[in-house]
Parts: structure tokens; C-alpha cells; sequence
């Protein structure tokens, strides 16, 4: 006879009981919700969406709220902005990825904290290091609460995805189909860059505006303004580098790769990201290097074709993007070219829209004066604080109010301004960490062949990220890639706990 358990009642009644009245409370939620839609209201809207999402996280299986949580991310929310200027929408797939450290909590209660028994300190030792400077940095500097709601979603709210997926709350299955459907996803941008070029950029170009901004695909932005596109552009080298690893490893067909190669080549060229075209040899070599010294003459073969494409897209660019720049403009020093436009970005004296924007590497040397130069130990060390570049509706930080021109401009700006030297060396060895702990362990056999794949690839991409911290600000600003980021950080940290207790089990095993 069956002993009954406490998690097996007996009564049926117990168990309908908790369905129904969700069912009940998402009937009031839903009704409540159409009156205030109605009414306009779209402060309390968003808060009742948020409240939706805690409800779903926490009934429905984690893998749900994971797929919601990508698909939203990388074809909803960015199309809602676009054409219909809907950004608060964004706001959701970030407090529900916030609301997923309920599950993580929930399992390790669960399971008695027994999970922490195995060496997990590694993978979360710099991310914690990252986020407890971000707090002290914030402390010291008199926070305002505009300024903690303002980057609470770019530094807090997306690392709980990291933690699903370092903990296994996923299935080893669910990590290959995410990576299949990034390559989808990498596919479906080129639809939406051809209406975004062939529409709406030759508006903004009979409007004297560069064309070039409005191609971001399905990512975050406007059609006025532009948006993310160089955050698409990175997704895109790392779902084709994806493509030709397992097209290599005999896990896609040529036809699938070619697709998905050629369209992201082809969108690339479309919305003119300049410093992820140069990156495309660059990724390659990485991943490939190894065999590329093993055969020099077929990697000068490769390397040449690379450097060959790389050269044909930027010939592009002058076709499609630069030749209807207006030439009547009484700014003579504008670059008429792309190597005129690499260089400048490179000065550090750069600057644009009569001084409201700065060139990166001069953003770099006003940091450097403003700070260390001036002996300003404290914000050289620690930053001013999260939030203090950055203005939306909600409030105005100290340093965008200080300043003129804009301060976000990429993310080790942003994190030299608001956590200072410590900070920004503390994330770039959460990426560093994540690419070295990603490559050890796809050299392990235990690892079934196509996640050893998918390990190489996350080497390189986070090895990617942690390059492009001085080019763009999506690190902290694109949901996409932070959602890919946190995807690439846990895939590492569940398979070296993975390879950690693989020797004690068969040890077990070996017992019996």
C-alpha cells in the first residue's frame, strides 16, 4: 500500500481550489485592465500589466514564461515602438523577467539549498561583485528615486534569466531550440529592414535625414529618431556564426545556413552598422582560429574572402546610404566616405549635432579630465551613481542635467560615469569569466556534442560583448541582447556545474 504524501492529497478539491481562483483573479485583472485602457490611463495600465505577469510567472511552467519572455523581446516589442510608439510595452518583458527569481528562490527552497552544495561560486561571484558596486555607487551618491527607477530595469531586472538556466529550471532541449529560434528570428529582420529602407528611410532622406537609422529590424526604436540598430547587427553575427558552427558539425543543412547567412549579410547592408562589419572576420577568426593556424593557406584563403566582404559591404554603404547625403550643407567637414567616417569616429575631438553628441574616444578623454585629471577619487573609483546618464520621462540624472550633450553613448561610458573604474572592470569580467568558463567547457566530452557547439558559440559571443562595450550602449539598453547575454552566461554556468558533478556520479554508479 501507497503511503499518501502531503504533495499527492487526497481530496481533488484541494488541487482545483488554487485554479480557480486564478482563474478568477485573472477574470478581475482582465476586466479591470479594459477599463483602464479605456480610460486612457497608461501609467496604471503598466502597473496592472506588471501585476499580470507576476500572476503568469508564477502559475504557469518557467520554459512558458522564458519563451514569452524571448519572442516579446525580439519581435514584439520593438515593432510596438516603431510604428506605434508603444515603448512602455518593454517595461513587461523586463519585470517578467525580474519576476522569474520567484521561481529560482521557490526551487531552491525546494530543494533544500542542496544545489548550493555544488560549486556555483564562480558564475555568480563577479555578477554579484557587479551588482553590489552598482548599489554602493548609487548609496554614496544621494540617489534620487527617479534615478533608481530609471536603470533598475538596465542593471537589475534580466539577471534572474541567467539564474533559470544556470539552475536547469529549463530542459537541456528547450537551450537548442532558443538558439534555433534566434536564427529565425536573425532571418526575419530582413523583411522588416526592406520595408524600413525602401519606405520609411526614403522619407527621412527627402527630409534631409539619414536614411541609414531606420533600419533596426524588429529591434528597439523609433522611425523618427532610429534605434538599435547596432544591437540587431550583433544578434545577427552571432546567429550566423551559429548557422556555420553547426552547418560545420553536420547539425544544419547548407540550404538553412545559406539563408540564414545571406540574410543576415543582406541586412547588414541594409542598415549601415559600420563597426559590426569590420567584427565579421573578427568572429570568425575566433571561433575558427585554432584550425585556421593548423591550415595557414586556407586561412589566408578565408581571412582574404572575409576582409573581400567586408570591403563589398562597405561599397554598398556608399551606394545605398551615403550618396544621397546632401551635399549643399555649409558644414564642410562632414565625411564623404567610410573610411572618412571610421576615422572620425576614432578622433577623439568628434563631435555632432552642433556638440550635442560626442565622439566615443572623446567622451573617453572628458571622463578621464573631469575625473582622474581633476583628482576626483571618489567618482573615478565609484561613479555617481546608476541613473546619473540617463533622462526619460520619469526624471532627469545628475550628469544628463549637467551636461549638454548626450552622456549614454556606450556602455563603458556609462558605466565609467555611474560605477566608475570598479564597476566597469567588474562587468567586463562577468563577460570575460562567462567566455572562458563557455570555451573550457565545450572542450569537454561529457557535453553532449551540439550543447558543445552552442558553448563555442557563447565564448565567442560573450567574448563579443565584452569588445564592444566602448562601440554601443545595448549592454544596458537593448532588452535583445541582454536577454542573450543572460542566455550565454547561464548556458555556461549549468554546463561546468554540468561537468562538475558528472565525475561524481559516475563514481556513484561506480559504488553500486
Amino acid at each position: 500500500m501507497k503511503a499518501p504524501t502531503i504533495l499527492t492529497p487526497n481530496n481533488p478539491r484541494s488541487n482545483a481550489s488554487p485554479i480557480v481562483l486564478l482563474l478568477i483573479g485573472a477574470l478581475f485583472l482582465s476586466v479591470l485592465s479594459g477599463m483602464l485602457a479605456a480610460f486612457g490611463n497608461i501609467i496604471l495600465l503598466i502597473v496592472l500589466l506588471a501585476l499580470f505577469g507576476l500572476v503568469f510567472v508564477l502559475a504557469a511552467p518557467v520554459a512558458w514564461t522564458v519563451w514569452i519572455i524571448f519572442w516579446a523581446t525580439f519581435l514584439i516589442t520593438g515593432p510596438s515602438a516603431y510604428f506605434l510608439r508603444f515603448t512602455q510595452l518593454q517595461w513587461l518583458t523586463v519585470l517578467m523577467g525580474a519576476a522569474l527569481l520567484l521561481p529560482v528562490l521557490l526551487n531552491l527552497f525546494h530543494r533544500k539549498f542542496s544545489i548550493l552544495l555544488t560549486p556555483i561560486t564562480s558564475h555568480i561571484f563577479w555578477p554579484g561583485i557587479f551588482l553590489f558596486l552598482v548599489v554602493f555607487s548609487t548609496v554614496i551618491n544621494d540617489p534620487q528615486f527617479a534615478d533608481f527607477v530609471n536603470a533598475s530595469r538596465h542593471y537589475f531586472f534580466m539577471w534572474p534569466i541567467m539564474l533559470v538556466f544556470m539552475f536547469g529550471l529549463v530542459s537541456q532541449e528547450m537551450q537548442v531550440q532558443l538558439w534555433k529560434a534566434l536564427m529565425i528570428v536573425a532571418v526575419l529582420q530582413l523583411p522588416m529592414a526592406l520595408y524600413q529602407y525602401f519606405f520609411v528611410a526614403q522619407t527621412r532622406s527627402r527630409l534631409n535625414a539619414p536614411s541609414w537609422d531606420a533600419v533596426i529590424g524588429t529591434f528597439q526604436g523609433s522611425s523618427v529618431g532610429g534605434g538599435d540598430s547596432a544591437a540587431m547587427a550583433i544578434m545577427l553575427l552571432i546567429a550566423m556564426l551559429t548557422a556555420i558552427a553547426l552547418w560545420r558539425a553536420d547539425k544544419l543543412h547548407g540550404a538553412w545556413m545559406a539563408i540564414v547567412v545571406l540574410t543576415g549579410l543582406a541586412t547588414l547592408a541594409l542598415a549601415e552598422v559600420k563597426a559590426a562589419v569590420m567584427l565579421l572576420p573578427v568572429v570568425i577568426g575566433l571561433y575558427y582560429y585554432k584550425e585556421l593556424l593548423q591550415r595557414p593557406i586556407e586561412s589566408i584563403v578565408v581571412m582574404t574572402g572575409a576582409l573581400l566582404l567586408v570591403g563589398g559591404i562597405f561599397i554598398v554603404y556608399e551606394k545605398l546610404h551615403y550618396g544621397d547625403v546632401p551635399i549643399y550643407t555649409l558644414n564642410t567637414k562632414l565625411p564623404t566616405s567610410t573610411y572618412e567616417r571610421v576615422m572620425r569616429a576614432l578622433s577623439p575631438e568628434a563631435e555632432s549635432g552642433g556638440g550635442s553628441q560626442l565622439g566615443r574616444v572623446n567622451h573617453l578623454v572628458n571622463w578621464w579630465d573631469i575625473n582622474v585629471k581633476s583628482g576626483d577619487l571618489k567618482h573615478s573609483l565609484f561613479g555617481y551613481g546608476m541613473g546619473a546618464t540617463h533622462a526619460s520621462k520619469i526624471g532627469v540624472g545628475e550628469l544628463a542635467s549637467r551636461y549638454s550633450y548626450v552622456m549614454n553613448k556606450s556602455s563603458t561610458i556609462v558605466l565609467l560615469w555611474e560605477t566608475g573604474i570598479l564597476g566597469h572592470f567588474a562587468f567586463l569580467l562577468v563577460l570575460l569569466s562567462g567566455s572562458r568558463i563557455s570555451g573550457r567547457v565545450a572542450k569537454n566530452e561529457a557535453v553532449p556534442e551540439i550543447h558543445r557547439v552552442f558553448l563555442r558559440v557563447g565564448a565567442v559571443g560573450l567574448l563579443l560583448l565584452a569588445v564592444t562595450m566602448l562601440y554601443k550602449e545595448f549592454h544596458f539598453y537593448s532588452n535583445p541582447i541582454q536577454f542573450l547575454m543572460m542566455f550565454m552566461l547561464g548556458q555556461a554556468a549549468y554546463w561546468s556545474r554540468f561537468v562538475k558533478k558528472k565525475p561524481c556520479v559516475r563514481k556513484v554508479v561506480a559504488q553500486v
